[in-house]
């Protein structure tokens, strides 16, 4: 099969609409619906329907989409470095990862950063920014991606920013399509993580900004805990959805979006000045983290917004 075909069926199926794919691959729109109506007639299968908006996967197409993404993307990396410094690197790279991406970014990741460095070793370390602020700096993490802190130790190239919502138990009856006050919001018992970046940081500037008392009933710097609070109806959190999509899906949480106040989380690529990787390679790194987290976001499954490529910027306090 034309691996061809397959990119334009990808790319469709990110943008949603044959015309934008079109403009986006430099290719005529007649030539891409042709394209994509032989690898239907190889396949035997019809991928997408029509809708006023452009098009949506079918049955059959979402399972293609699924199956191809990965393992394409993987042959498309391979091809591009094999021969290259860069795949003979010989050493372990230290990664860091926010807990709340961990069930979206990691394996996407990894299938990737192995292909691009095939005879590296990986160490994954998951934690709070405020953690893996700490262990880059005690050089046991080379690139993290944290929240934006004000440490001029820290490079940092912004990625993305994702809105948060209130995240309550299966009893809790919070309903997507019914906003709740962010003055509610506070009055409930809240668990927030006990890192002084990210979440707890957002709550906070909101309530000033509102002019609301903020007050919580746990903190904690684990994940698994504050779901299993919420499920169990002990308390409710601000997260993004990226955070607790599988259990949303199985109805074990639920959620509501917060009015009458934005409240977002932003995240980066972090290093630091003392880093001992050659630049090419932290680079690259960094590159690959945004392209995986580029694609989740085309296609829909990271509910975010990416930010402009920016180059390795120091933050300021």
């Amino acid at each position: 099969m034309d691996t061809h075909r397959l990119k334009y069926f990808l790319r469709i199926a990110e943008e949603r609409s044959i015309t934008r794919a079109a403009g986006v691959l430099g290719i005529a729109q007649p030539a891409l619906s042709r394209q994509l109506q032989l690898l239907e007639e190889d396949l035997g299968v019809t991928l997408f329907t029509r809708t006023r908006r452009g098009v949506e996967l079918t049955d059959a197409g979402e399972r293609l989409r699924a199956s191809t993404a990965g393992p394409l993307r993987q042959l498309e990396l391979a091809v591009q470095y094999a021969g290259t410094p860069l795949a003979r690197l010989d050493r372990n790279l230290r990664l860091g990862l926010p807990e709340t991406t961990v069930d979206l970014l990691a394996v996407p990741l990894m299938r990737n950063l192995t292909t691009v460095f095939p005879d590296a070793t990986f160490s994954v370390t998951v934690g709070s920014t405020d953690q893996l602020v700490e262990a880059m700096l005690k050089g046991a993490v080379d690139v993290a991606l944290i929240n934006p802190v004000p440490d001029e130790r820290v490079f940092y190239r912004e990625l993305l920013a994702e809105t948060l919502h209130l995240i309550g138990g299966p009893g809790s009856h919070l309903d997507p399509d019914r906003a709740v006050r962010f003055g509610d919001v506070v009055g409930l018992p809240l668990v927030v993580p006990r890192s002084s970046s990210g979440i707890g940081t957002a709550l906070q500037n909101a309530a000033l900004r509102t002019k609301v008392k903020f007050s919580h009933r746990t903190t904690t710097d684990s994940l698994a805990v504050v779901k299993n609070l919420i499920e169990a109806g002990l308390a409710y959190a601000v997260l993004p959805l990226s955070a607790c999509r599988n259990e949303i899906d199985q109805g074990r949480l639920r959620f509501a979006p917060v009015e009458d106040c934005v409240l977002t989380q932003r995240l980066g690529v972090g290093a630091t000045a003392q880093l001992e990787l050659p630049r090419e390679l932290s680079v690259k790194i960094g590159d690959t983290i945004r392209e995986e987290v580029a694609a989740l976001i085309r296609s829909g499954t990271w509910d975010a917004e990416l930010i402009a490529n920016q180059p390795w910027n120091p933050m300021r306090g």
